[in-house]
């Protein structure tokens, strides 16, 4: 069961009119969290809005939810499916973010259930993911959400010239 949504907040699934509020947040997200994301700013920064458009469109491989505090996108996290005939069962959350102005309010948690109830009502058997390690609030929010860790990567990623591990997580979904 989802949590009840706050006054003034509206989670739902993201279009194409939702590119340029999405690329920007996507921009800050990767700008200010360096250490979070596997994309980096300096990557996205010089692609077009029209990339932000495909990601949303409906020949994506990829499904994205917002969190709309009175209109204004607050937080966002997607669901990228795997294409391959052999993983076509599982796909990754990524991306979640919420700003910092909309912090410990639940966002994170309301768009986390409307990515599992997506899920869940599809055909999709586990979904994975990645955390950086020492994020324990992010951990936190999967592992209360059912997700379990199956190892640490470590330095994973590596962002100016410091080495950070990714906790690997899985959710196997009812069939």
């Amino acid at each position: 069961m989802s949590p009840e949504l706050p006054s003034g907040l509206q989670v739902r699934r993201l279009v194409v009119s939702d590119a340029p509020a999405y690329r920007a947040m996507r921009l800050r997200a990767f700008h200010d969290h360096p250490e979070a994301f596997t994309s980096s700013y300096e990557e996205e920064l010089p692609k077009p809005l029209a990339d932000a458009e495909r990601r949303l469109g409906e020949d994506s491989s990829g499904r994205f939810w917002g969190a709309f505090v009175d209109g204004v996108l607050a937080g966002m996290v997607g669901l990228d499916r795997e294409q391959r005939l052999k993983n076509r069962h599982k796909a990754v959350v990524i991306g979640m973010y919420v700003a910092p102005e909309f912090a410990r309010h639940g966002l994170a948690r309301h768009l986390l259930a409307a990515l599992l109830a997506d899920a869940r009502a599809s055909d999709l058997e586990l979904l994975v993911l990645t955390v950086t390690r020492g994020n324990q609030g992010a951990e936190r929010l999967y592992l209360d959400a059912g997700f379990a860790s199956f190892g640490v990567e470590p330095g994973a990623i590596k962002v100016q010239n410091r080495l950070y591990d990714k906790n690997h997580m899985y959710l196997v979904l009812p069939s």
